[in-house]
């Protein structure tokens, strides 16, 4: 067993962090024997990916499918060890002359950041389904943020770019009325066109961390799952923004940019999508490989269990299922 284990978001917003804060603060991780626990966030998604790899963290606790796949590839002996978030909501809206994903031919898309993830790997699925060349026929703006609709308003008013996707903290279906008061389109919505879910952040280690300590990792995913059971349940709202507003909330322009109240109450309102099993949802990570290799990041002959190891995951959900319940967790 390791003297400390240190795990870490790519960025610092709350949403992010709250199933490992949950553990840490309500002891999950220390019932299952753990040494001392560093919780950090690495900034950025491909530092977060970049710390794995030279050892600085043992465990990225919101990495990116994409960026985990595309190391594979590289040849990084990367893994994914359970799901974190297959259900955030995506709204993108567009500014009056929008209606259709095809009438973004020539625009400029707001995102949080280019790369394989989030937003950005939905749009370019949406792009290519209309016959539109993600990386030709539209401009990607970066560092857009994915904030409210109080904040992404001026923005599009100023045309810094002429779409957006609206966090997944906003409340819908109140959003999309919101939306067209404020005067823009809303085009497409992502639990309409992925009903069954879309891994958009994802448990990873490294393999050497796999084949040392699989007691550890077997204890880290069980703390894990059982944060995710914790935030889920709405008794512990209050608990949970507590929790949040001990929170940095990202760099200026980076993220949420500035502390926002309707995110605040949609982080505390939307935990409970976190999945109580940490489940991946498998036809929405069939969608992410198959935009991957649209995009020529993988060769066709790539397949997800190059890089799933979810075997401990099974054991840990036995485990806490025969103990607590389907969905308990104390």
């Amino acid at each position: 067993m390791k003297n400390k284990i240190v795990m870490a978001t790519g960025h610092a917003h709350a949403y992010h962090r709250v199933s490992a804060m949950a553990a840490i603060n309500n002891g999950y991780f220390r019932a299952e024997g753990l040494p001392e626990i560093e919780l950090k966030a690495t900034g950025e998604d491909h530092l977060t990916i970049e710390s794995l790899k030279s050892g600085e963290i043992d465990f990225g606790l919101d990495v990116k499918p994409g960026l985990v796949i595309e190391e594979y590839m590289k040849g990084a002996k990367i893994y994914i060890i359970a799901g974190m978030l297959n259900y955030n909501d995506l709204t993108l809206i567009a500014t009056p002359d929008i209606n259709t994903i095809a009438d973004l031919k020539g625009k400029k898309i707001g995102v949080i950041e280019q790369g394989g993830g989030r937003e950005v790997m939905w749009l370019r699925m949406l792009l290519r389904k209309e016959g539109l060349d993600p990386d030709k026929d539209v401009t990607w703006i970066t560092e857009a943020g994915h904030g409210s609709l109080n904040i992404q308003t001026p923005r599009l008013q100023r045309g810094d770019y002429h779409a957006v996707a609206l966090s997944g903290m906003c409340k819908r279906p109140e959003v999309f009325e919101e939306a067209r008061q404020a005067g823009f389109n809303v085009v497409a919505e992502r639990s309409e066109t992925h009903p069954e879910g879309f891994p958009d952040r994802l448990l990873a280690t490294m393999g050497e961390t796999l084949e040392k300590y699989p007691q550890m990792v077997k204890g880290v995913i069980k703390g894990i799952v059982r944060g995710y059971r914790f935030a889920r349940q709405d008794k512990n709202a209050d608990k949970i923004r507590e929790m949040y507003l001990t929170c940095d909330w990202g760099k200026e322009g980076f993220g949420w940019g500035e502390f926002d109240k309707t995110l605040l109450e949609g982080m505390v309102r939307v935990a409970k999508v976190l999945p109580h099993d940490g489940r991946i949802s498998q036809s929405g990570f069939d969608s992410i490989i198959a935009e991957l290799k649209a995009w020529g990041k993988v060769p066709p002959t790539f397949t997800k269990d190059q890089v799933l190891r979810l075997d401990l995951l099974q054991q840990v959900l036995s485990e806490l299922n025969a103990q607590y319940g389907p969905e308990g967790y104390a």
